[in-house]
């Protein structure tokens, strides 16, 4: 069945007060009073997505007045739902945040990154948001407001369950990480810290995991972003290596198909594209007559 043909556009969010958000959007379409309309909340980009209002029609905004503003780095994403009540086909229009409106030039900017991280010098891996509010799970004591035991497969000891929102495909730039070593009594640990940077997307924030593909598994330590008009353009990260014992590194990752026919660094870094021999000892006759120039 075809698609909803009404159309969602100018949809933003809103807000002067710190206890609600305000979705507006508009419409085009020959009869809105066929179409019903649902708000969708996340905290990733991908979700996943809660409905906040249920069906409703011919109301084009919306209060979320059920935020909660004790973390600083969470970051609301909002989303359309349009349905047609004839046949129940729908489409999803968004996802927007209350941030600045990127320009031309942070468009631009944002654009050549892109191709830089997903063309020459990144490689492909996975980021893991971590939950910063829902169902809290089991191991949490609501009189001791922390977490009472470790190693908790329900939560991956974020608190909340299941840990993490859906995992994210993002390009990364990886940079080589110094080997040290550090004493305690009889013990010693290793400690392995480095620098990461991608583009503007995914929005990632500190405590958050980004798996490589050969299973190294970071979490972000700190997160610096290069702005335009306060649009952000590009992510710059500190992370650190989790250790392979450690309850992160039982969280279930699939890349979606098989292993062995993923790529993880662009393909154009393994191929030559420039056959300088064909050239060799080749004369081009006649190459003024391409330019069909009348005297």
């Amino acid at each position: 069945m075809p698609k909803p043909s009404l159309e969602v556009r100018n949809l933003r969010v809103t807000s002067l007060d710190v206890d609600f958000h305000e979705v507006t959007w508009e419409v085009s379409a020959e009869d809105v009073f066929e179409y019903t309309f649902n708000v969708l909340r996340s905290e990733a980009q991908e979700g996943p997505y809660d409905d906040l209002s249920g069906p409703f029609e011919d109301r084009y905004s919306f209060v979320d007045n059920i935020i909660q503003i004790q973390h600083r780095w969470r970051t609301y994403f909002y989303k359309i739902r349009v349905t047609r009540k004839a046949d129940g086909e729908y489409a999803d229009y968004g996802p927007v945040s209350m941030e600045p409106q990127p320009d031309l030039m942070a468009m631009e900017l944002r654009r050549h990154l892109r191709f830089l991280f997903h063309e020459f010098v990144g490689r492909r891996c996975i980021v893991l948001p971590k939950r910063t509010f829902g169902q809290r799970c089991a191991c949490w004591d609501v009189r001791l407001n922390k977490r009472t035991r470790s190693g908790c497969r329900t939560c991956f000891d974020t608190g909340f369950v299941k840990g993490y929102l859906h995992p994210i495909e993002a390009w990364v730039q990886v940079d080589p990480s110094p080997k040290t070593k550090q004493l305690s009594g009889i013990a010693h640990t290793h400690q392995d810290n480095t620098t990461m940077r991608l583009g503007y997307y995914p929005t990632v924030k500190p405590d958050d995991l980004i798996i490589e593909p050969e299973n190294k598994r970071w979490r972000v330590i700190q997160q610096n972003q290069t702005e335009h008009s306060r649009s952000t353009v590009h992510q710059e990260l500190q992370v650190h290596r989790i250790p392979e014992r450690d309850i992160e590194y039982a969280i279930p990752v699939h890349f979606g198909t098989e292993l062995k026919n993923l790529y993880y660094t662009p393909p154009r870094n393994f191929t030559n594209p420039h056959n300088l021999r064909s050239l060799e000892d080749r004369e081009f006759i006649g190459v003024f007559d391409l330019y069909r120039v009348k005297p």
